[in-house]
């Protein structure tokens, strides 16, 4: 059951998303349930089908709360590539983060600067890889006043938690 604070955030969310998409899609319960959760800064595991509407409940805090940094360690490009297309489609400026990222001083400027509302970043990123470590991953280590932009962690394919650091199909671990 929802408290009045977050009946308004609620409420928000239905209007904001109603709006943006031209009257198509309402927040379904499940996504208006987790949604506290995420603006309370507790943790929840949203366990639901592909294409259910998980992403909704990242975007949803997203659009509520502008001027924070979102991330979400998402392990599959085609899954990021989507991700950032549905982001975009609600107006929030977001780029994926993976090996494919180029090593352009100013793309990753703008990173650090917070222009991305929305980092969706795969698990390599985060830590040492191949025996080096990834721009991102300095970044968080070495910059405390970009790691505090980063408001909310979402890990999406949570199974794959499971597995990582392990080697596997060939390829090292990471």
């Amino acid at each position: 059951m929802l408290n009045n604070n977050n009946r308004t955030d609620a409420l928000r969310a239905r209007l904001i998303i109603y709006v943006l998409t031209a009257t198509v899609i309402i927040p379904c319960q499940f996504q208006l349930e987790a949604m506290p959760a995420t603006l309370n800064g507790r943790d929840s595991i949203i366990t639901a089908g592909t294409g259910s509407g998980k992403t909704l409940c990242i975007i949803i805090p997203i659009l509520l709360c502008p001027g924070t940094v979102t991330m979400t360690i998402s392990p599959l490009k085609w899954l990021q590539a989507t991700q950032v297309l549905e982001s975009v489609k609600y107006g929030i400026n977001t780029i994926s983060i993976n090996k494919d990222t180029p090593n352009d001083p100013s793309l990753w400027e703008d990173i650090h600067a917070g222009k991305f509302s929305h980092l969706i970043v795969s698990p390599e990123q985060l830590s040492m890889f191949n025996g080096h470590l990834p721009c991102l991953a300095r970044l968080i280590r070495q910059d405390r006043a970009f790691t505090q932009q980063i408001k909310r962690v979402h890990v999406d394919e949570a199974h794959n938690i499971y597995i990582a650091g392990l080697s596997h199909h060939g390829e090292e671990a990471f």
